[in-house]
């Protein structure tokens, strides 16, 4: 088949977010992937490690170390990684474009141009960037986020204990990600002394917040292994996504809600442009209104919106989007 390189963007082990959901899959559709990790991890050894099939994880070691046989496909989610397009003198080049580069991804704009027009395919994770991809690129193709399904539908039913540190005595209002400026932390202050009935737990790495709001039911866990968020998950009653409506936020598709989806959560969200829009999926504007959006989502909620949530995010996939993606690659590159 062909051969993907993923130049060095995030650790492979840390988080587990599109690069590595989508690569994983690649992989089942015989491309040899190589996925380079950013820094050298000591959970892996150093060098070329199968982690399985046709997934290869190149650890501490540079790209030359990869013995190619074939025309590469450069798989380039960060722009600035433009330069190892120079590397090459064959390659087809595919520019994932998964971030807005603005606000807190502003260093992503450089090479953004270059690696826009050298690119032989773009896929484009949200609309906006759809758009704004398409007008350099005619080869520019909507490809959103996806669910983890399998791994994250487990939590659609009580399945194991209960963590230890998980608040008890009221519902639980919950988040799943990180901890960022992208946050509207106006809105977590005011939705925790709006609801005080119910317990908000925010599960995630800190990235760059000094201070965060405290209350008596607001409940930090930190960051949890990629393995372990469906045993959080099920005992969420309500899954939040308290984004700033900002230009960097409204090229967003939150892999969140897909996998909030796949447990068949209801949502509660910022009104941003790629949440989806249906029933058991809300989207407020202001604190206000999120606050009460949390108290409706509740009160409506039945197994009949569970069953469809979960539908949907059967049908956005992992597996549906690199369906899609291997589709185009065979049609234009191979």
């Amino acid at each position: 088949m062909a051969t993907i390189v993923y130049p060095p963007t995030i650790n492979f082990s840390w988080l587990f977010q599109r690069p590595q959901q989508i690569l994983s899959r690649m992989a089942t559709k015989n491309y040899t992937v190589y996925y380079l990790n950013k820094t050298y991890d000591a959970n892996y050894k150093r060098g070329i490690t199968e982690l399985k099939e046709n997934l290869y994880l190149v650890n501490g070691v540079g790209i030359g170390s990869i013995k190619l046989r074939e025309i590469p496909i450069l798989w380039i989610s960060y722009p600035p990684n433009y330069s190892y397009v120079k590397m090459f003198k064959k390659k087809y080049v595919i520019f994932d474009s998964i971030d807005y580069p603005s606000d807190e991804f502003s260093e992503w704009r450089f090479n953004f141009e270059e690696v826009q027009k050298a690119a032989n395919i773009i896929f484009a994770s949200s609309r906006k960037l759809y758009n704004i991809n398409k007008r350099v690129n005619n080869k520019t193709f909507l490809l959103p986020n996806g669910a983890d399904f399998k791994h994250f539908n487990k939590a659609e039913r009580i399945f194991s204990k209960r963590p230890p540190d998980l608040p008890e005595g009221k519902p639980i209002v919950g988040y799943i990600g990180a901890l960022a400026t992208w946050i509207d932390w106006d809105i977590v202050d005011y939705a925790s002394l709006a609801c005080p009935e119910y317990n908000f737990v925010y599960i995630g790495p800190n990235l760059n917040m000094k201070k965060l709001p405290k209350r008596d039911n607001i409940f930090y866990l930190g960051e949890k292994k990629y393995s372990m968020l469906p045993e959080y998950l099920q005992f969420f009653d309500i899954c939040i996504i308290p984004f700033k409506v900002t230009s960097m936020t409204e090229g967003a598709d939150p892999i969140k809600m897909y996998e909030y989806l796949s447990a068949g959560k209801p949502v509660v969200s910022s009104n941003l442009p790629s949440i989806l829009r249906c029933e058991g999926i809300y989207t407020a504007n202001g604190k206000a209104e999120f606050a009460n959006m949390i108290k409706e989502a509740l009160e409506n909620y039945d197994d009949q919106k569970r069953k469809r949530l979960v539908d949907i995010a059967r049908e956005n996939s992992w597996e549906k989007r690199a369906e899609y993606a291997d589709r185009i690659i065979r049609y234009y590159l191979i």
